[in-house]
């Protein structure tokens, strides 16, 4: 039976629009009902973690590198006991389990989609009561179905990737909190760049083979980007055969590298009927100046570029205007990413 105390808390909940107002009141509703010492959230896909401790909220972003197959540098201890979890989290994908530590005990719940752990739940308590254990478990299991809800409407239906709607919902904290990490990390060199994909004659497939068949080229070719890009990148489709992707931690070099690899990916892949397809590039790197119709208009002034310049091909804003190729943008507009055969 649901405390009425509750109550008030489940409908609140339920009324969150977005990811990060629906793990802040998960957070502070179980620092508050439950005993709790401290409460934490890590989201291992944004890479982002909120915690609670002494009944204060704080939200980070950017402290650890996410779980990515293709990084094998990953400070894993930033996250406690994770090794345990990957252990037992298999073959489950809402597993619960606790673990014994100095101070008491650690109740912990996490999501797991396909092989990749999504979030996990921290509660450290000196001895958790059935009471806490069930409150958890009750908020947590209406944050998945609310969490999955809000993900949906942020997602592309065809292709499963984010979309334009995500896009201009997040794009400037995103580049805010890029921006910020790389003037942290001067040493390094990394920030953030931001890159437009254009599938190559994609009208020609249309009209040759079909929609039916033109859909399957841009599954495979989203399927082609979450295999090629990181976790920590950033992966949308705009509509029609236009994509975009946030890298972030690179520089320029590391930036171009990854791109050069994945139009080669494109080029290299076998797609049923269609064959051969080549991808067009532009990408801008993130200054901390420019708001984002003016990043992506001068990532589509490099995609133009290369699509009057050969096709298939990868071309950088910055460069193409030191070299003379393209001159500097001095307006405040920006265009939509145009449609390109």
């Amino acid at each position: 039976m649901i405390q009425e105390e509750l109550i008030p808390y489940l409908v609140e909940m339920t009324g969150q629009s977005d990811k990060i107002g629906l793990v802040a009141h998960l957070v502070k509703t179980l620092h508050k009902f439950t005993a709790a010492q401290s409460v934490r959230f890590f989201d291992l896909h944004q890479k982002a973690v909120m915690e609670t401790g002494l009944g204060k909220l704080q939200v980070e972003s950017v402290l650890f590198e996410p779980l990515s197959p293709m990084n094998h540098d990953i400070p894993l201890d930033t996250i406690p006991g994770l090794g345990k979890i990957i252990r037992q989290t298999s073959h489950l994908t809402m597993p619960f389990m606790r673990f014994e530590t100095e101070g008491g005990e650690q109740l912990v719940f996490a999501l797991v989609e396909g092989s990749r752990i999504r979030s996990i739940l921290y509660l450290d308590t000196l001895h958790p009561s059935t009471t806490d254990e069930t409150t958890a478990r009750m908020f947590w299991n209406m944050f998945i179905n609310l969490e999955r809800t809000i993900r949906a409407k942020d997602q592309d239906p065809l292709t499963g990737l984010l979309n334009r709607r995500s896009f201009d919902e997040t794009i400037s904290n995103i580049l805010d909190c890029a921006f910020q990490s790389s003037e942290v990390n001067r040493m390094g060199g990394d920030g953030a760049c931001l890159a437009v994909f254009d599938i190559d004659h994609f009208k020609r497939v249309n009209d040759t083979f079909g929609h039916a068949i033109g859909d399957e080229v841009l599954i495979l070719f989203a399927r082609q980007m979450e295999r090629m890009f990181r976790v920590a990148d950033i992966l949308y489709r705009f509509g029609g055969e236009e994509f975009l992707v946030i890298l972030l931690e690179v520089d320029a070099e590391k930036a171009r590298a990854a791109l050069e690899r994945f139009r080669e990916s494109i080029a290299n892949h076998h797609f049923p009927q269609v064959k051969n397809v080549t991808v067009s590039i532009g990408f801008v790197m993130v200054n901390g100046k420019d708001f984002p119709p003016e990043l992506i208009e001068k990532a589509d002034k490099a995609l133009y570029y290369s699509k009057e310049h050969g096709r298939n091909q990868v071309n950088s804003f910055d460069d193409l205007v030191r070299q003379g190729l393209l001159p500097e943008l001095l307006h405040d507009t920006a265009d939509e990413i145009e449609v390109w055969g």
